[in-house]
């Protein structure tokens, strides 16, 4: 199997699947790698049947930087810590696209920054104020590999489709308001798909 690629932060070891994510923030990691399609079985999933057969192996590049605010809730009060980690993924899932019926890359470009909060009832407690900032629950066997994946789920389209559509597939009709929509397709039996068979194997290891 295939094995992301982990640079060293700083001298701090760095485990994509299981690391200290408080003591990645306090020393200031800064992390860059590639995380191949194949390790990731909820991507596996989400993948077009009839994609290329070379799309589990294409791969995502990420980026993590963890970093560490202090802030006093007042002049004269106490010192407390932030905890931070700014996570980029780039790269493209193979989906089926709603309008033409065709398979095409869809590009992921996703840049996100987390509060580490140190429990559950912390993270109910932060203030979520801010758009461009969400919370997670760190932990001593932080997965980042999952938080990569999750990252990528959510910047998936709900309607994936081509800008401009090379065909217009047959099976399309046009509605009453103008808009090419699709028909119900035929019952027909589907070839099992070689993606969902290997993220299959992925949940059971």
């Amino acid at each position: 199997m295939s094995q992301p690629t982990q640079p060293a932060a700083s001298a701090l070891a760095f485990d994509l699947r299981e690391t200290d994510l408080f003591a990645f923030c306090r020393k200031g990691g800064n992390v860059a790698g590639e995380v191949p399609v194949r390790d990731l079985p909820r991507i596996l999933a989400e993948t077009a049947a009839d994609a290329p057969a070379s799309a589990a192996d294409e791969a995502f590049a990420y980026t993590l930087i963890g970093f560490v605010r202090e802030e006093a809730a007042e002049p004269g009060a106490a010192v407390s810590q932030r905890l931070f980690v700014d996570v980029t993924v780039n790269g493209r899932v193979w989906l089926n696209c709603q309008r033409c019926l065709g398979v095409y890359p869809e590009p992921i470009a996703t840049k996100m920054r987390f509060e580490v909060a140190v429990s559950e009832e912390a993270a109910e407690e932060a203030p979520m104020d801010d758009d461009e900032l969400d919370v997670i629950v760190g932990s001593k066997k932080f997965s980042a590999l999952e938080l990569i994946e999750d990252e990528v789920l959510l910047a998936l389209p709900s309607a994936p489709k081509h800008e401009v559509c090379p065909t217009v597939h047959e099976s399309l009709v046009t509605g009453a308001d103008g808009e090419v929509e699709p028909e119900a397709p035929p019952a027909e039996e589907k070839r099992p798909s070689p993606f969902a068979a290997l993220a299959g194997l992925k949940t059971k290891h």
